[in-house]
């Protein structure tokens, strides 16, 4: 039997399991690599390797800083407008017109706060009234219900319609937003870019014009009004002087105490230190110890300059004042009519059983405003028959009087003494009303904004910071990834190498 014989089974019985063991010399085709070699290769360009380092990690540092620096600046700022006054929340301005809040966008503002700010930068009228946004700002109630609308929707994917019909109320404020980046073309590649501090400053004029604007369009800025010329006029008979000072005292007594100013009632001058309150005071004290009693002086006295051009005067005042007390008493009889004769809406009324009805009435509207009239016109009748009882004392006092050299020297000094008062009076309060009007708590009575401010980052804010640091790492990891590929590859290539020298010596044995 050969040798190949004796490998040879002669017989192989079922199922029996038969191995083959293949071997394989890895040394004859395999490459050796020795990680120490590898770090020995890393350390024999270590110099030059030590450069790149340096190099990658310092490109890693500067592309965040130079992606910052040739990044658009956003940068957006806003201002928040307040309006005080009863109606601000229905969207109405002071006068009951609709509130025009878009006009913060015209141009005459626009360009106004430009030429107020000085910009670095040319911007057009244009370019900045597209990048100004307004928003009403909502009440606290109408947000609440907004945020369970939208979790409901999210959790139950219901409709908004469905889910709850929300009522929108508003605080009457409104955001004014300034965002950065103008041109006129609003596709336009190329903007031009505010600072921060300039978009804040620029924004806060743009606000402060609305504000002057709606000060000069909506605020009440009368003045007293003015009778001196009455109350100084020496062709006027003494009684008709005392009546235009009578007349003259309580405009400006009322003005005083006007309820409409009742928050500037007790506003004391920085000049005098009075108050309204005070001035009103001094105007009713010369009223009653002054006016009152050169008046009553006068009228019982009879006392006049013509007495016939006086009493002619007041006959024809007296005639007209009858005519009209004839007219209202015509109305008020007429009136009288239509309500006995009126009937009111008849309603039935069912009880709960429906077993049993009553009848019963509603008051219409014109009904109501029958009454309404009706009480007017006895207010006219009782002013007018007052005033007629007052012409007729004058009439017959007068003409039947007779005034003395004394009596009318004494009257008229007094007079010349209580125009000077009142003139006094009359400028005070004009003083006082006119230093509340240009005061800045008056200005800012219906409107108040809150301004504009910009704590802009530096260049080396925490964010690029730490972007910066992020990309020197990556250098610095980059650079090391190199270093070690390539002490990796010198090693492949060394044990190629000897691979290559080990088949050779092979071959020639």
């Amino acid at each position: 039997m050969t040798e190949l014989d004796k490998n040879v089974l002669k017989e192989i019985e079922d199922n029996r399991k038969v191995e083959v063991v293949v071997k394989r010399d890895a040394a004859a085709e395999g490459t050796e690599l020795d990680l120490v070699r590898v770090f020995q290769n890393m350390g024999k360009k270590k110099r030059i390797y030590a450069w790149l380092l340096i190099f990658c990690m310092l490109i890693g540092l500067a592309t965040p800083l130079l992606i910052a620096e040739l990044s658009e600046k956003y940068e957006n700022v806003s201002a928040v407008i307040s309006f005080l006054y009863p109606r601000a929340k229905d969207g109405y301005a002071p006068d009951n017109t609709k509130l025009d809040i878009n006009y913060i966008t015209s141009s005459y503002i626009l360009q106004s706060a430009m030429d107020r700010t000085h910009l670095s930068k040319d911007i057009p009228v244009s370019a900045l009234e597209r990048n100004i946004s307004i928003e009403s700002m909502l009440t606290e109630e109408t947000r609440q219900n907004l945020e369970v609308v939208e979790k409901v929707i999210n959790e139950t994917s219901k409709d908004y319609g469905e889910v709850l019909n929300v009522d929108y109320q508003y605080e009457g404020k409104y955001i004014i937003t300034l965002k950065n980046g103008f041109s006129i073309d609003p596709d336009a590649r190329t903007k031009t870019f505010l600072d921060g501090a300039e978009m804040a400053a620029l924004l806060n004029c743009i606000v402060d014009n609305y504000n002057l604007y709606f000060y000069d369009t909506y605020l009440s800025k009368d003045l007293p009004e003015n009778d001196m010329d009455a109350v100084s006029n020496t062709n006027m008979d003494y009684i008709e002087r005392l009546d235009a000072m009578v007349s003259l005292l309580s405009a400006l007594s009322k003005y005083c105490m006007d309820e409409s100013r009742e928050k500037y009632i007790d506003f004391r001058s920085k000049i005098d230190g009075l108050s309204f309150k005070d001035i009103n005071d001094c105007i009713r004290l010369v009223k009653s110890i002054n006016v009152d009693y050169l008046y009553a002086y006068v009228f019982y006295n009879s006392i006049s300059k013509d007495k016939k051009t006086m009493t002619t005067k007041y006959e024809y005042q007296m005639k007209n004042a009858e005519r009209n007390l004839g007219v209202i008493n015509g109305n008020i009889a007429s009136i009288s009519e239509l309500i006995t004769n009126f009937k009111n809406d008849s309603i039935t009324m069912a009880g709960a059983d429906l077993s049993e009805a009553q009848i019963g009435s509603t008051v219409t509207d014109y009904y109501n405003e029958l009454i309404m009239t009706q009480a007017d016109n006895y207010d006219k009748k009782e002013q007018l028959e007052e005033t007629i009882a007052s012409l007729k004392d004058k009439v017959n006092g007068f003409k039947s009087s007779y005034t003395s050299a004394a009596q009318r020297e004494y009257v008229e000094n007094e007079l010349e003494a209580l125009v000077n008062i009142c003139r006094n009076l009359y400028e005070l309060t004009e003083k006082h009303a006119e230093e509340i009007i240009n005061s800045d708590s008056y200005k800012s009575s219906f409107m108040t904004f809150i301004e504009a401010q910009y704590f802009g980052d530096s260049f080396f804010n925490a964010a690029t910071i730490k972007k910066a640091i992020i990309g020197m790492v990556i250098g610095a990891v980059l650079a090391v990834a190199v270093w070690g590929m390539d002490a990796l590859a010198a090693e492949f290539r060394r044990g190629s190498e000897q691979k290559t020298e080990t088949k050779e010596k092979e071959a020639e044995a």
